[in-house]
């Protein structure tokens, strides 16, 4: 499965649900918001960050997506 990853909304209430290992390069992020799931990519390098978010799902969409990206089948 290849994800689309877009520049993030701004100023939305959002919920983090789930979140990759924080000590590397790239920490993804799985969100709810507004009854919607969607993951979100932050890069971090030279002390800068760079963040993107995939489209939105249903929530139920949003989890299988999320799965498929810890087992390596999304990118």
């Amino acid at each position: 499965m290849r994800l689309v990853w877009r520049r993030p909304c701004q100023a939305e209430r959002l919920r983090v649900i789930a979140w990759s290992c924080d000590c590397g390069a790239v920490v993804y992020e799985l969100c709810h918001a507004g009854g919607q799931a969607f993951v979100r990519r932050t890069h971090h390098f030279n002390g800068a960050r760079m963040v993107h978010e995939t489209y939105r799902w249903p929530i139920r969409k949003g989890d299988d997506v999320w799965k498929a990206l810890l087992c390596g089948q999304a990118r």
